[in-house]
C-alpha cells in the first residue's frame, strides 16, 4: 500500500500553504505529536544559568518576533511595564501545564515562577539540550518541548 503525506492547513492564516508531513518514520512507525510540530520558532540551548537558576533567559529577537505579537495589547503592555506576566506553559512530551511567568529582564526574556521545579528538575534538563518555544493562539498558552539532548557518552 502506497502511503500519501498528510496534508496540514493553518486556518489562523488561510493564505498560508498547506504543510504536507508524513506522519511515519522510515521504519513506518507512527511519529510523536512534537515531531508532527516542527515549528519552533523560539529555540533555546539550556546553559547553566538556565539549569542552575529558577528561571529560562529566551532569545530576545525570537520572542518579540513569534510570542509577543501574538499577546493581547494589554498584556504585552504589561510584559514592557516590567510586570512579570503568568503564562501557562504547556510541556507537549508530557502533556503536562506549568503556570510560569514572562517578563523582561534587562536586555533579554526570562520565563519564571516555576521553572526549575516544573521542568529542570522534572524532565531532568542537562546544560546542552536544545529546547523550543511556540505560541498557541487558540489555547493561548505557550508550548515546550525538548528538541534534542546531548548523547550520553558510554563509560567503557
Amino acid at each position: 500500500m502506497v502511503r500519501r503525506p498528510t496534508l496540514f492547513f493553518d486556518f489562523l492564516n488561510p493564505e498560508a500553504p498547506p504543510q504536507t508531513v508524513n506522519i511515519r518514520d522510515d521504519n513506518n512507525a507512527p511519529l510523536r505529536f512534537r515531531d508532527i510540530m516542527r515549528q519552533w520558532p523560539v529555540k533555546k540551548v539550556l546553559t547553566a544559568r538556565d539549569i542552575n537558576y529558577s528561571q529560562v533567559v529566551m532569545p530576545r529577537d525570537q520572542v518579540e518576533d513569534f510570542i509577543l505579537p501574538k499577546l493581547l495589547l494589554d498584556e504585552q503592555n504589561a510584559i514592557n511595564r516590567g510586570e512579570q506576566f503568568p503564562i501557562t506553559v504547556r510541556d507537549l512530551d508530557s502533556m503536562t501545564e506549568h503556570p510560569l511567568c514572562l517578563w523582561e529582564n534587562g536586555s533579554s526574556y526570562v520565563l519564571t515562577s516555576g521553572w526549575s521545579a516544573s521542568f529542570v528538575r522534572r524532565r531532568a534538563l542537562q546544560v546542552g539540550e536544545e529546547v523550543g518555544f511556540s505560541w498557541d493562539e487558540r489555547l493561548r498558552m505557550l508550548r515546550f518541548t525538548v528538541l534534542s539532548r546531548p548523547p550520553i557518552p558510554r563509560q567503557e
